[in-house]
Formats: structure tokens, sequence, C-alpha cells
């Protein structure tokens, strides 16, 4: 061999060697996050399926329920994330009730989501991303309603603290933040950031929508 192409092909070894690394590092990752996730879903499922008849019941319930989304849910990337550009119109204080809220409205919505969605079946189809940013898909089916057809749902969810989190939700292609942010952008827009804290006081209060 040449002593010209020996140094290329040495270099060549090392690339490739640290390209297939990095390669098995962000499939490791990968799986790592879509096992997180599989069992946060199975946790939230056996807290659903439990008996809860009396107003105690129904209390724990909830307080278990919060407790599991608070070790699923990035809730401070998402409220970054739906604010967009916009996060810089407001002041520390705002944001500090901004995030609050939003927290609120989600927990809200997710756990009123569970409620309907208790008898799906969830496939894991896989996951992909970078290192420290994956992608889970995954495909839900009504067992009992065998004409209902599947629902797509991608979590998109990275490392905060070496523990994987989730920061956004899409079903069916509309993402959680997306929406959010467009909905917030409007009114930011036409109204103002404090009108917004009010749209969302309003809605936790009454349920509605914005």
């Amino acid at each position: 061999m040449s002593r010209l192409l020996l140094p290329t092909l040495l270099a060549l070894a090392v690339t490739l060697g640290g390209a297939l690394t990095a390669h098995t590092a962000a499939a490791q990752d990968a799986a790592a996050a879509q096992t997180f996730l599989r069992g946060r879903h199975d946790a939230v499922k056996q807290i659903m399926q439990r008996p809860a008849r009396t107003p105690a019941a129904i209390g724990q319930r909830k307080t278990q329920l919060t407790a599991a989304l608070g070790e699923l849910l990035d809730y401070a990337e998402l409220a970054r994330r739906a604010l967009g550009p916009d996060e810089a119109r407001a002041t520390p204080a705002q944001r500090t009730e901004f995030s609050a809220l939003l927290r609120q409205l989600v927990e809200r919505s997710y756990q009123k989501n569970l409620e309907s969605t208790v008898d799906y079946e969830i496939r894991y189809i896989g996951a992909a991303g970078q290192p420290t940013n994956v992608t889970v898909r995954t495909m839900a089916r009504s067992r009992s309603n065998g004409r209902e057809p599947e629902v797509s749902i991608d979590y998109s969810m990275h490392q905060v603290g070496g523990a994987w989190r989730v920061f956004d939700v899409a079903t069916d292609g509309v993402s959680l933040v997306r929406s959010y942010r467009d909905s917030f952008r409007r009114i930011i827009a036409r109204d103002g950031f404090d009108a917004l804290l009010v749209k969302l006081r309003e809605r936790i209060a009454n349920e509605g929508e914005l």
C-alpha cells in the first residue's frame, strides 16, 4: 500500500468510526426516549383504570395524574415554544404567570383527553432524531369502536437534567405548540400580552375556547 494513501485511509476510518458512533448513540437515545414514554403511558393508564367513585378517590386520582404528567411534560419548554418571538415582549412577571396558566390549561386538557381515550390501544411505530432531541411516533386505535380510524400521535422529546420530557405533541400532524403559538400570536398582536393573560384566566375558569 502506498505510504501516501495511508494517512488518507486512516483519516477516513476515523471519520467513518465517528459517524457510526454518533449514529449508534442517536439510535440508543431514541430507543431510551421511546422506552421512557411507554413507561409513562403505562403508569398513567394504570391510574386511569383504578376505580374512582367517591370525591376522595377522584381527588386522589387527579393528584396522581398531575404528578405523572409533571414527570412526562416539560411545561417550561412548551411555554417557551408556544410564545416564540413574542416571549421577548413580556415582562418577567408576565412570563411567570403565563407559564403557570399554560401549565394549568395543558394539565386540564390532557386529563380530559385521557378520560375519552383510556380504552385506546397505543402502537409504537418508532423513534428517531438527534442524541438529545427525539420524536417518538405512535398510532392510537379505539378498542371499543373498530370502525374509528387510527390516530397518529407524535411526541417531541428532549432531555432535561438527564431525564426525558415531552415538549410537544402532534396529533394527525397538528402540533399542540404550533396551535397555541398561532392563537397566542393573534391575541398579542391585536390586544397585547396582558390581554392574552386575561384570555387564559377566562379559559381556565370557564373551560371555553380561545
